[in-house]
């Protein structure tokens, strides 16, 4: 449903769907087997992936990223601009 064609295999959208469906069965595995920590730590290099992949996709194109993370259900938070010293913590006085 997210390819863009029908050869299509490397579009953020696609890649970010297939990952989605990988981390709910890989979060089923765990639950039933909850020693198993290289599972675990695979789980975990996915989700930083996708989440990688979501914060490219918002910055290229934001509307592609909300229907994305509407459809799929994926809780994340959109990446903020970073603030310079000033904006994070008001004018400094300065001494010398």
């Amino acid at each position: 449903a997210w390819r863009r064609g029908d050869a299509d295999s490397g579009s953020p959208e696609y890649q970010i769907a297939g990952m989605t469906e990988r981390i709910t069965y890989l979060t089923q595995h765990l639950r039933a087997t909850p020693k198993d920590f290289s599972t675990r730590r695979g789980l975990l290099a996915l989700v930083n992936k996708r989440r990688r992949l979501l914060n490219s996709l918002f910055a290229e194109n934001q509307t592609k990223y909300s229907e994305i993370v509407g459809a799929l259900g994926i809780r994340h938070k959109a990446p903020s601009r970073v603030q310079s010293r000033e904006e994070q913590y008001g004018p400094v006085n300065k001494r010398r």
